[in-house]
């Protein structure tokens, strides 16, 4: 791996990250997610960063209210899902399934991932093997529906658990404590359909715990360690899904 380049993760607001991927070779930036700007703006100056762009996953306030200011500030182009295109309206460049970014040192490729929204799409940085997975996929969870179906849903998390299993996935929001107390609860339900791997569990549990002790972040996840472990990327179906979803939104 070039230790020339690396993701940034600023905490904003109450659990949100934005991601900054850093070129140190060419003291250049990509800052994903920006929900808010002073954060991006702190680091990059201080760190003498030119913004080269700016990549966003989809359209609620929270992953997208520092743009406008960030573009300003440092006259870097926008890319936005598509789908976005009236909710988005200063984005310069809209992307859809299949499209191909290469913003140097790093290329993209766009996934659409409908479910938590309809317009959500994620960003696959291959060389790296990085995925910028907006609120889609969280540590031990997934995202609420909030405009998309069980299906849609079910059928992204399928495709994330389908990219290789060493990926390391940026997540937007700092989730995991919570889901793990879910996931606790899910093994004491008589009627769960899954209870996944309990020692995984067990190890994830530890884990998380020293990481959160010092204060680090759960992110990024470890794909292989989600797939044995989160309760949503072990439902062998759309209806284990929507059973798992509908009883985390009553938790």
């Amino acid at each position: 791996m070039n230790k020339n380049q690396y993701v940034e993760l600023l905490p904003i607001f109450e659990d949100n990250y934005v991601f900054v991927l850093v070129d140190r070779a060419s003291s250049s930036a990509l800052v994903v997610d920006p929900g808010e700007s002073s954060a991006a703006i702190d680091f990059l100056t201080s760190h003498d960063l030119k913004l080269k762009g700016i990549l966003l996953t989809h359209h609620h306030p929270d992953h997208i209210g520092g743009v406008q200011e960030l573009k300003a500030r440092f006259s870097c182009p926008v890319y936005a899902p598509l789908k976005n295109k009236t909710q988005i309206p200063f984005a310069d460049h809209y992307v859809q399934e299949a499209d191909s970014i290469h913003l140097a040192p790093f290329s993209f490729q766009i996934m659409e991932l409908p479910g938590h929204t309809l317009g959500h799409v994620a960003y696959w940085e291959p060389q790296h093997q990085w995925l910028f997975s907006g609120d889609v996929l969280f540590g031990l969870g997934c995202g609420r529906l909030f405009e998309g179906s069980f299906a849609q849903a079910y059928t992204s998390l399928q495709r994330i658990k389908n990219l290789p299993p060493e990926s390391l996935v940026f997540c937007t929001h700092e989730y995991t404590e919570r889901n793990l107390q879910f996931c606790r609860i899910l093994s004491s339900e008589d009627n769960t359909p899954l209870l996944g791997n309990a020692e995984a569990l067990d190890q994830y549990a530890s884990d998380l715990r020293t990481k959160r002790s010092q204060q680090r972040p759960s992110v990024p996840l470890v794909l292989s360690t989600e797939i044995s472990t989160n309760p949503f990327l072990m439902a062998q179906d759309e209806e284990q899904f929507r059973y798992l979803r509908e009883l985390r939104n009553r938790q």
